[in-house]
């Protein structure tokens, strides 16, 4: 879960400096380096979305395990 917790941190973060400097090359009417920000800012992004599904996931496969034990230990 840290781990996880660290890579949320690492594309948010990511995400921030790609529109940071997204917004520096549109004042600087820089057009290969706002196509690269907007890649980058989309892959992270990906990212992100995979990474936000797989802890719903996990965190719902452990509910039901904890939920399941529940009921085994009250027969």
């Amino acid at each position: 879960m840290k781990k996880q917790i660290a890579l949320n941190t690492f594309y948010t973060i990511g995400i921030v400096v790609s529109v940071l400097g997204l917004k520096w090359a549109i004042e600087n009417s820089n057009y290969p380096v706002i196509a690269l920000l907007v890649a980058t800012a989309g892959f992270f992004l990906y990212l992100k979305i995979n990474l936000v599904k797989e802890v719903k996931k996990a965190i719902k496969e452990k509910e039901e395990l904890y939920k399941s034990n529940i009921k085994e230990e009250t027969k």
